[in-house]
């Protein structure tokens, strides 16, 4: 048997007491244990400081499975080992496509627990060690929303977050319909699904080296130039090249397809924030709850997926104010970006960002303030 000498310091585990009771004989002072009944919240000084966590969850609760969402917005890296008395296959792939590390089975087995927490300490590269740099995926609640023309010129104003300099990467995941390489005119040599092939071999000079950098000061991973079957991506190394993006720069920024399958609602789910784009169109609308009653079924916390208006105007035939669009969908509006006045277009056939041709315009305006609500609530600058 595995003994508990080898754990290394700082794991948490949070359990009812008739469960962790059970641990205290075994494990000693190895470990540091929580009772919690499984819908308390976990604080975020246990979250914070915790090198690996066990967590019971109760699948019947809301509450309880909302805690594991809201965990790994606090620490996406951290390890998760998700205790359940009563594991079905099905919430076991869905919790593991949420980035928990594995499930163990209550009441507690000290043996298999501990060899499970081993087995994550020892998955985890020095680098890993270090917290993941902060990833946003782009939604597009339908499509010609304009997410991707948000992307590029939102991870622009973030390389400059706060007075801050940042390391930004777009990873352009429409895989089958991909601009932000074209729209910065640019001519990858390697794609995203290039590094997906990768496989074992990915590593941080892997993405760095197919991470092309823009005249505008960010990075990017393109999308193939060719149509890609969507479901061709395999999800675990999808993940995997996500988080080797995370260790490899200081912000992440995805722009997903308009499509869901598995692995795209894998990638949304990996992110600290979800921003939903829409606009003030009837249609938009519509899709906009769809998407996020998508998330809210996923236990997405809230407070992580954030709408944001796009190609906001005065009030046209058929199109809902922006306090109408918040009372239907029952959540604040997180940001507004202006209509532009065609000059966008203008830019664009250039291959240029509008804030390169005109940085007073309102719609590049709304987006740098766009970008400073990211780094005060996100990134708590």
């Amino acid at each position: 048997m595995r003994t508990d000498r080898n754990l290394p310091s700082g794991i948490h585990i949070v359990a009812q007491a008739r469960h962790s009771r059970a641990l205290e004989t075994a494990l000693g002072g190895s470990v540091e244990l929580v009772s919690l009944e499984p819908e308390e919240a976990v604080s975020e000084a246990v979250v914070r400081t915790a090198s690996a966590l066990v967590l019971e969850v109760d699948p019947t609760s809301k509450a309880s499975l909302a805690r594991v969402s809201e965990i790994r917005a606090i620490r996406p890296g951290l390890p998760l080992i998700v205790a359940l008395e009563h594991a079905d296959l099905s919430l076991t792939r869905t919790l593991i496509r949420q980035g928990v590390s594995d499930v163990a089975t209550l009441p507690f087995d000290v043996e298999e627990l501990v060899g499970q927490l081993l087995d994550v300490s020892a998955s985890l590269a020095p680098s890993d060690k270090a917290q993941l740099a902060l990833m946003v995926s782009m939604v597009r609640a339908s499509g010609g929303v304009g997410a991707t023309t948000l992307a590029t010129h939102l991870a622009e104003s973030l390389t400059d977050c706060g007075g801050r300099a940042m390391d930004v990467c777009i990873i352009d995941l429409d895989l089958q319909f991909g601009q932000v390489a074209n729209y910065l005119n640019l001519k990858p040599k390697t794609t995203v699904l290039d590094l997906l092939d990768a496989s074992d071999r990915l590593d941080e000079d892997l993405v760095r080296d197919a991470a092309q950098q823009t005249e505008q000061g960010m990075s990017v991973i393109a999308a193939p130039s060719v149509i890609a079957p969507l479901e061709d991506v395999d999800v675990d190394r999808l993940l995997n090249l996500l988080k080797v993006a995370r260790q490899s720069f200081d912000f992440v920024l995805l722009d997903l397809p308009a499509n869901w399958t598995n692995w795209t609602l894998s990638a949304a789910l990996a992110c600290n924030e979800i921003l939903v784009v829409t606009d003030q169109s009837i249609t938009g609308l519509r899709q906009t709850k769809r998407v996020i009653e998508l998330f809210d079924v996923m236990q997405v916390s809230r407070e992580n997926v954030r709408v944001v208006v796009n190609r906001v105007g005065k009030k046209l035939f058929q199109a809902i104010s922006v306090g109408e669009v918040a009372d239907t969908l029952s959540r604040p509006v997180f940001a507004t970006v202006s209509r532009d006045k065609g000059e966008l277009q203008v830019a664009q056939d250039q291959a240029m960002l509008l804030s390169q041709t005109n940085r007073r315009s309102a719609f590049v305006k709304d987006v740098d303030k766009l970008a400073e609500a990211i780094c005060e609530q996100v990134m708590g600058s």
